[in-house]
């Protein structure tokens, strides 16, 4: 699954959990070591572009090893990873394993603003927002919308240069109706949706798929206009409501 921080991918990941078939990880960092080899063999074979045969098959070697260690611990038979990394880090790792499926996780602005907030009331700094602070400083939330605006169009772009490889989800859709949205995941993966009976046991033993409070209001006018029309164009795209005006005050 890729995603961003703050998107919410929690929820979905913990679903995933749920299926017997599945050794689920978050952030192990096997798709930047898998680009980062295949990087390091096209320096060594001199070569731009599409990786050498055996290069390929040394990195998707190393990665299969790892793999195997994390699906024999979990007594699975597929691995499915929460990763949190750039675009050209998930097409390296499309190029070794072509049959892999990419589960492109969203969340609006509204949402990760929020969040954002409460996880750093007192400032951003340290935080995955801060390296998009300089061009807005002082401006908390126009800092949150640029990263946003940056992670979701990378997400877009892969998405629409893989869309064979690729599933979109949205948080928001998994809040409203989990047991669907969790439901067609399972289906588009091939995964046992009896195992999903998980979802329906008591709450303290099952994921929770709500908002844990609710999101504060947030003045749109400190978004500068360029990039609130950047925000609302990602938003149609996404099936969100285009005014984002109207989403944050």
């Amino acid at each position: 699954m890729l995603t961003y921080a703050h998107a919410g991918a929690e929820l979905l990941t913990q679903a995933l959990s749920a299926s017997t078939s599945l050794a689920c990880t978050s952030g192990t960092g096997l798709l930047p070591v898998c680009h980062a080899a295949v990087s390091t063999w096209q320096r060594l074979e001199n070569r731009d572009g599409v990786p050498s045969a055996l290069g390929i098959k040394s990195v998707r070697e190393l990665a299969r090893t790892m793999v195997t260690v994390i699906q024999a611990g979990a007594g699975a038979s597929r691995w499915c990873e929460t990763a949190i990394t750039s675009a050209a880090a998930a097409g390296t790792f499309l190029q070794l394993f072509p049959t892999a499926t990419f589960l492109c996780h969203h969340r609006s602005l509204r949402g990760v603003i929020a969040e954002g907030l409460r996880a750093y009331p007192w400032g951003l700094g340290g935080s995955p927002f801060w390296s998009y602070s300089g061009a807005h400083p002082g401006n908390n939330v126009a800092t949150i919308a640029a990263y946003w605006a940056a992670c979701t169009e990378s997400l877009l772009e892969f998405q629409a240069r893989h869309p064979q490889s690729c599933l979109r989800i949205r948080r928001e859709d998994i809040i409203a109706a989990p047991d669907r949205a969790i439901g067609d995941v399972y289906l588009h993966l091939g995964l046992d949706t009896r195992d999903l009976a998980v979802m329906h046991q008591p709450r303290e033993q099952s994921p929770t798929v709500s908002e844990t409070s609710p999101d504060p209001q947030v003045p749109a006018d400190q978004i500068p206009p360029w990039l609130l029309s950047k925000i609302n164009d990602m938003h149609t795209r996404l099936g969100y409501p285009a005014c984002v005006e109207d989403l944050l005050i």
